[in-house]
């Protein structure tokens, strides 16, 4: 089978050349699907350490099964990125598997099922196995179903990066509509979490007894009976420059927060239905800096109760106008300045990550 070879390493010594290149080559080949192999799974069975499986544009019907990537450092890639590369699970199982000790990257897919909403447990789209160290960047999973964390499950150990996708209209029977957490150290950022819905608790995200950072996304028109934004249960979170918007539910329409410790710093939680809802919220873990919609703490940790001023929130647009009172109005401190050196601003596009 074909495969392309990197060949990266330029050294003035020829003898040096030959090793350098040949010994890259070795570890860092790219594999095409399905130029090279038919299918997916077939490429990631046969690729080595450091591998890049690159995946032309297309729809990836994963019948009879889905994906697993195991016990690998692989890198899976959409070619044409997540519009034009489409993966679709066929099975009562997760489209996309990273076993233990995966430490492999998923990159421009959109991922989506056909599964009975009843039929996977966990991971509708994605399932972070125990001591899975995953990156998941730059997807749109969508559509997806399971009991817990019908877009994504991070199970306990497992400490993924999830980075900018949009994790859209996903359903779950019980926690964790977009995101499902549990004992885990799930970093979430730059994301778009929109229109999933969790029956229990968790529309958008939900967190339990784990130690997740939440940062710099937009949680937007989320459901869920608690949380329906965020749910946080028994967790130490840190929940820092996120927008929750339009978020719905009977208990903590933005925010749900039930024991353990929390930090939430330069956020916006703004037009939900009951922004924060806490069943034991300490001293430590109220807002900081924070715009509250419902105005329960504002005048106190510089927290404020105004209308944001987003750009056009209707389509999606919230970014700040330039009269918004959010801008400069967040944490002071400098490890929490905006890019250009400025005091941060609240809100998904504030601080150090600001995109």
């Amino acid at each position: 089978m074909v495969r392309t070879f990197h060949k990266t390493v330029k050294i003035i010594f020829p003898a040096i050349i030959y090793f350098l290149t040949f010994a890259n080559s070795t570890l860092a080949e790219t594999l095409h699907v399905p130029g090279s192999y038919s299918t997916i799974q077939e490429a990631i069975d046969d690729s080595k350490p450091g591998d890049t499986i690159m995946v032309a544009s297309g729809i990836y019907k994963l019948h009879p099964g889905n994906i697993t990537i195991y016990k690998k450092s692989i890198t899976l890639k959409g070619a044409d990125g997540a519009k034009k590369t489409i993966v679709e699970g066929r099975s009562n199982s997760p489209v996309i598997t990273f076993t233990e000790n995966s430490c492999s990257v998923i990159d421009g897919f959109t991922i989506t099922s056909v599964n009975d909403i009843d039929t996977t447990l966990k991971g509708g789209g994605i399932y972070c196995a125990p001591s899975s160290f995953s990156t998941i960047i730059n997807n749109i999973i969508t559509g997806n179903n399971a009991v817990f964390g019908g877009g994504i499950y991070c199970d306990h150990l497992s400490s993924p990066n999830i980075a900018n996708n949009v994790i859209s209209k996903n359903n779950a029977i019980k926690f964790g509509g977009g995101i499902f957490s549990y004992r885990a150290g799930s970093n979430i950022a730059q994301n778009i979490i929109v229109d999933n819905e969790a029956s229990n608790s968790g529309g958008g995200i939900f967190c339990g007894r784990d130690t997740t950072r939440i940062a710099n996304n937009i949680i937007w028109k989320n459901r869920a009976k608690s949380g329906g934004g965020i749910s946080c249960d028994r967790s130490s979170c840190s929940i820092i420059n996120d927008t929750i918007t339009e978020n719905t539910s009977v208990y903590g329409g933005g925010v749900y927060f039930n024991g353990g410790s929390m930090r939430m710093i330069n956020i916006i939680l703004w037009n939900n239905k009951d922004d924060l809802y806490s069943v034991s919220l300490s001293p430590a873990s109220r807002p900081n800096h924070s715009n509250i919609g419902d105005g329960d703490f504002q005048g106190l940790n510089g927290n404020i109760s105004a209308d944001p001023l987003f750009i056009d929130q209707e389509r999606g647009d919230f970014h700040l106008k330039l009269d918004s009172p959010c801008i400069d109005a967040g944490n002071p401190d400098p490890i929490y300045y905006d890019p250009d050196g400025s005091t941060n601003d609240m809100g998904a596009y504030g601080g150090l990550k600001a995109y």
